[in-house]
């Protein structure tokens, strides 16, 4: 998913039964911080 100001991926670890996650922030570590948190309630709310 991706916003003007940054970007948050998901996918499937090939080897482990994990999933990965990358986040970047264009503006500031409190900014990935919270990009973190959406993006966790997004994934929470997928899975469970």
């Amino acid at each position: 998913m991706a916003t003007s100001n940054g970007w948050f991926a998901v996918r499937p670890s090939g080897t482990e039964d994990v999933y990965k996650f990358y986040a970047e922030s264009l503006k500031s570590k409190e900014h990935l911080i919270q990009i973190q948190k959406e993006a966790n309630a997004i994934i929470d709310s997928l899975l469970n």
